[in-house]
């Protein structure tokens, strides 16, 4: 019997002693070969890593104020593994009253099994403090940039917007997005047994770098009494939509784009694709006869004709090139002077018969038509020209008066601007600069001359004619500027249908001009997309233009009286006064009219 007890014991001793063996072996082994594996586990466990995000960063007007900003925002999260189940429907019943969402979404959330879910993101401080009271440990915020709109729909179709994760979506916000997003920094902190963030045992820190500031050339001020005429336009005469572009003829420098319908951009979600889409870039049209300024420009350039060289313009109906050419109104006689003025389509297209479709096409394109103006804008179509080698024996009918050309209202504003500015094209620019909060320049877009698009002695002829259409005998009377003297050209197109044939009952009602007259200051475009029932260029664009001119010249202080003459020194250092632009319509002597018949270059 004891010996039977000590063979027990002996038995349970060696048990034990190889459990203890392999036991040291299995520590060993672990210790050894596995210590970094465990360590990096114990680490993750211990540590939090928390991403910073950066500010991104604002976008703001030509003098500084914003019209895209950050404000810092409480994003609401749970911790639903460390919630009772039966505390979970009280609370989402409390949640759902204090957020504005359903149980059932705030529910989805909380009955998962993990450690950290999000309930509501970017969420108001009233909402935020009334979550706080409900004292509840589960609970907890993270602080979060929200995008801002301070100006609501002021510049929507520039500025654009971000999604929930501040990532542009659309304008500026989209095409800048590296630029203004900034580079998210972290801090690793410890974390106690419960997964709780101890601030006090701070690790290590790289902090984000805050997006940069972008600064367009608009100016809201401007903006605002853009919009505002664009969407009175547009409602009196119950358009589909409308385009105005205000621009520096000198710079390049776009002071608004405006497009309608307009969408508040801290409400975008609820807004369409169409209501989204900037006109000014993306729509191409027909422009009817505000095209006669570029034809009228290749005819002078090309001295063709002269200002006061007279055409018979058929009494209003002319049969040409196997069609009928008609006038709005009958006319005998003009002069070419006239004929602009007048908006006579036989005058017109007689003229640029003189010089044929290779000059015409050239000129055309000098002022930038078929191709995209490079305007930091995405989107942006280049329109249509056709090359000569492509045109129809009508070519030469419709192409002169707007016809079977199509374009931006982008491209007519720089075009226009070009005439404006002693025929040098100018890129249109809508940024001027991008800075960080220090105020360093990270880029730069500096006025861009593109090239001399006509003469200075054509753009003056050019304005001289222009002048005369914005005055009591002109189509675009309704365009003059009280006090001041004004320049430009109307238009009414008929729009073409999907068959190829164009509409009788649907037109884009245009009027292009710049003023002061003597020293442009500013080129406005308007372009009404399907105004009824009234839709002529001269009726719907043209006060338009009239009451945004007054409006602008009244914000910059600019006396309603004549603008002097440029002053500069003789070769003595004597001051003396150049000629204006009227003088020289004064002076202007006709240019001898072209040996060549009616015709010619078809």
């Amino acid at each position: 019997m004891p010996n039977l007890s000590k063979t027990r014991l002996l038995f349970v001793f060696l048990f034990f002693l190889t459990a203890l063996f392999v036991l040291l072996i299995r520590l060993g082994f672990l210790q050894i070969f596995k210590s970094s594996k465990y360590y990096s586990i114990a680490q993750n466990q211990s540590r939090a890593l928390v991403e910073m995000q950066p500010a991104r960063g604002k976008i703001v007007d030509r003098k500084g104020r914003e019209l895209a900003l950050d404000v810092r925002l409480d994003s609401l999260y749970a911790v639903p593994r460390e919630m009772k189940d039966a505390q979970k429907p009280i609370l989402s019943s409390q949640l759902s009253k204090i957020l504005g969402k359903s149980r059932e979404e705030i529910s989805t959330h909380i009955d998962k099994d993990k450690l950290f879910v999000w309930i509501a993101r970017k969420i108001m401080p009233a909402k935020a403090e009334a979550v706080r009271r409900l004292k509840e440990p589960t609970l907890g915020f993270v602080k979060e940039s929200m995008r801002v709109y301070p100006k609501g729909q002021t510049a929507c179709h520039l500025v654009g917007f971000t999604d929930i994760d501040n990532n542009g979506l659309e304008g500026i916000e989209l095409h800048y997005n590296s630029f203004l997003k900034g580079v998210p920094g972290w801090r690793l902190g410890q974390r106690d047994a419960k997964q709780r963030e101890l601030i006090s045992k701070e690790v290590e820190m790289v902090p984000p770098v805050d997006g940069y500031n972008v600064h367009l050339t608009i100016d809201e001020v401007i903006q605002s009494l853009t919009e505002r005429e664009l969407s009175a336009t547009c409602e009196k005469f119950n358009a589909s939509g409308g385009s105005i572009i205000v621009m520096d003829p000198k710079t390049g420098d776009i002071l608004a784009m405006a497009n309608y319908p307009l969408y508040d951009l801290n409400n975008a979600k609820k807004s369409s694709t169409d209501e989204r889409r900037n006109r000014a870039v993306t729509d191409l049209f027909e422009p009817g006869s505000v095209f006669k300024i570029f034809t009228l420009s290749a005819v002078l350039e090309n001295k063709a004709v002269g200002l006061d060289e007279k055409f018979n313009c058929e009494q209003g109906s002319w049969a040409v090139a196997g069609k009928v050419l008609h006038d709005h109104h009958g006319h005998g006689m003009l002069t070419f002077r006239e004929i602009i003025e007048k908006s006579s389509n036989i005058g017109t297209v007689k003229a640029a018969m003189r010089i044929g479709a290779e000059k015409l096409y050239k000129t055309i394109k000098q002022f930038g038509f078929g191709d995209r103006t490079g305007i930091v804008l995405a989107g942006e179509v280049s329109g249509i020209v056709p090359s000569p080698k492509n045109w129809s024996r009508s070519s030469i009918i419709n192409i002169p008066i707007g016809q079977g050309v199509a374009l931006t209202p982008l491209q007519l504003a720089s075009a226009v601007s070009a005439i404006a500015n002693d025929g040098l094209l100018m890129r249109p620019r809508i940024i001027s600069h991008i800075d960080d909060n220090d105020g360093r320049i990270m880029k730069s877009f500096d006025p861009e001359p593109i090239r001399q698009a006509v003469s200075k002695e054509t753009a003056l002829q050019v304005r001289s004619v222009l002048l005369g259409v914005v005055s009591d005998h002109g189509t675009g009377k309704k365009a003059i500027v009280k006090g001041f003297k004004a320049a430009g050209k109307t238009g009414t197109a008929q729009k073409l249908l999907p068959g190829g044939a164009y509409s009788h009952d649907q037109f884009i009602a245009s009027f292009v001009g710049f003023v002061p007259y003597d020293e442009p200051k500013v080129v406005i475009t308007v372009s009404i997309d399907e105004p009824h029932p009234v839709y002529y260029g001269g009726d719907v664009a043209a006060p338009a233009f009239s009451r945004l001119a007054a409006s602008i010249l009244a914000y910059w202080e600019i006396s309603p009286v004549q603008v002097p003459s440029e002053v500069v020194k003789d070769a003595n250092g004597v001051s003396k006064k150049t000629k204006k632009s009227s003088d020289y319509q004064q002076e202007l002597r006709p240019l001898e009219p072209s040996p060549q018949g009616i015709g010619a270059g078809r």
